[in-house]
């Protein structure tokens, strides 16, 4: 597992001029990407829609959220409006229900739906590669092969 990338401000270790450059380079490029619009997609509906409503502002007030993250943070919004339909119904009917005609018990099937979908929030976001963090490493990764290796190699590309 990859691990995060830290923001220049959350660093606390000691970096070289070299590597705060780099840093900075990455930070100034996450905001380039066209930044995401207010309005959620139309085919967005109930508590989905609720989500991205409360989410998006906060969202643009913190990251470098972009238009590329539309159909990623919608598809959150959707699995989000799952987990919320799901805990609904295990609140009102219990975990595990009793069959009244044979009293056999089973899982409520609302238990594996809610646990897909919070698994597939999770997948969603790693599959695309559209997360903030990984942008993030993408764009450190162009800043380090964008700069020569050495003075010598500087020279022969210069």
């Amino acid at each position: 597992m990859s691990r995060n990338i830290k923001l220049l401000k959350d660093i606390k270790s000691h970096l070289n001029n070299e590597e705060i450059a780099q840093r900075k380079d990455m930070e100034k490029a996450l905001f380039n990407y066209p930044q995401l619009k207010d309005d959620p997609p139309d085919w967005l509906k109930g508590r989905a829609l609720t989500e991205w409503k409360r989410v998006v502002p906060y969202l643009k007030a913190n990251t470098p959220i972009s238009e590329l993250d539309r159909g990623l943070l919608a598809d959150y919004c959707r699995c989000y409006a799952i987990v919320q339909t799901c805990e609904t119904d295990i609140t009102k009917h219990g975990l595990v229900l009793t069959n009244k005609e044979t009293g056999a018990k089973k899982k409520s099937p609302y238990y594996d739906i809610m646990s897909q979908a919070m698994k597939d929030m999770k997948m969603i976001s790693v599959e695309l590669g559209m997360t903030i963090n990984s942008r993030a490493k993408m764009e450190l990764n162009k800043q380090k092969q964008d700069k020569p290796k050495d003075e010598f190699e500087a020279l022969l590309d210069g």
